[in-house]
Formats: C-alpha cells, structure tokens, sequence
C-alpha cells in the first residue's frame, strides 16, 4: 500500500455566488473507499465538501490522483447523490479543465467526497 494525493475542484453556485472548492488529501491506496476534503491552503481547515460547500449547487470539476481512481462520488448517509468525473494525471500534467457533473445536487451538511484509489 502506497499513499496517494487526491486533488481537484467543485464548481458550485448558489447564495454564496460561483465558488470553485479546491480539494486536496493524502489518501492510502487500499480496498475501503476514503474521505476527500478540502484543501487547507485555500479554505482555512480541511472540511468535508458538505459543511464548506452547504447550499450551492454542483455544476462540475474533476479529481485526480497520480496512479488512478477506481471511483469518486458524493455521499450521504450512506446513500451515492452524484458521481464527480475524474481525471488521469501523470507526471507532467496536474489534472483536467472542468467536466459536468451529471446529477447537480445541491450540497448538504453531511454530504462527503468518497474516493478509491489504486497503486
């Protein structure tokens, strides 16, 4: 097992305006999926993206790790609200222009960035 850092954004819009949510996490690659959340340079503390995004509505962005991602979707409660795209990165690139998200979910308390990642 080998860790792996996950980055990438959501673009939402809502009461708080367009706001692009830049995430980042060191995860370790393995066969549990694992929370992303954002990136403290940026936002202060890591939160998860359902506290720091509440009540704007997804519109799209991208993850990316340098080995791979099996999956990447928004949960809560157990229950997958949308699936976020992600993106191949190798060494000289550092990720991907904005896709659409397919089902734009307005962000809830609750609501994490789930991810598995591969070696």
């Amino acid at each position: 097992m080998t860790t792996q850092v996950v980055t990438g954004k959501i673009c939402t819009n809502g009461p708080k305006g367009y706001i692009e949510i830049p995430l980042e996490t060191t995860i370790t690659d393995n066969d549990t999926s694992q929370e992303v959340f954002t990136d403290a340079t940026y936002t202060v503390a890591a939160q998860s993206l359902g506290i720091y995004g509440e009540s704007q509505k997804i519109l799209g962005g991208w993850l990316s790790s340098k080995t791979g991602i099996k999956f990447a979707v928004i949960v809560n409660n157990g229950i997958v609200r949308a699936i976020v795209p992600i993106t191949s990165r190798t060494a000289g690139a550092s990720g991907s222009s904005d896709m659409v998200v397919l089902n734009p979910i307005t962000l809830n308390p609750g609501d994490q960035m789930l991810v598995q990642c591969y070696a």
